[in-house]
């Protein structure tokens, strides 16, 4: 997998920015709105989506493996230019929902959000947010725990 893309700095973002733009950030998309990516997952993505989300979210290769599809899943999609399944997609812009999620709820600072997505959580069954979103019901508990801290409750 080419990796050249992981050297570039990330873009910042404003904590004023819509939950759509920053998920278009962290997959490299115009994302404008929920049927935005709806029309993008239907095309199908391509692997530079994961490269993106990969260097935005500052995603080791074992989070990128585990939560998106195996290396060498990944390296033979890249070679043969071929799209990700409606699956590995799906799990791509699951992780950027809720990384982006995270970087709204606290307040535009990616570090912390990065901390806090690989914090073990009691809420989570001492998984952390990062763990619980290998699916889908865990990426829902995930973003029931930022609602809560949006809302003043602490996770």
């Amino acid at each position: 997998m080419n990796t050249a893309i992981l050297d570039r700095p990330s873009t910042v973002e404003s904590p004023d920015d819509s939950l759509y733009t920053l998920i278009g950030v962290l997959l490299g998309l115009k994302v404008r709105s929920e049927v935005d990516l709806i029309e993008r997952l239907e095309k199908g993505l391509t692997i530079s989506a994961v490269q993106h989300l990969r260097a935005r979210a500052a995603l080791s290769d074992a989070e990128t493996f585990q939560l998106i599809a195996p290396r060498r899943t990944l390296s033979r999609r890249e070679a043969s230019g071929q799209t990700l399944t409606p699956e590995e997609a799906d799990k791509t812009v699951r992780v950027a929902r809720v990384t982006a999620r995270a970087r709204q709820v606290f307040a535009g600072q990616p570090d912390y959000a990065a901390d806090w997505l690989r914090e073990p959580k009691a809420a989570l069954g001492d998984r952390t947010p990062l763990q619980a979103l290998a699916t889908e019901s865990g990426a829902l508990a995930v973003e029931e725990l930022l609602v809560g801290i949006e809302h003043g409750m602490f996770a």
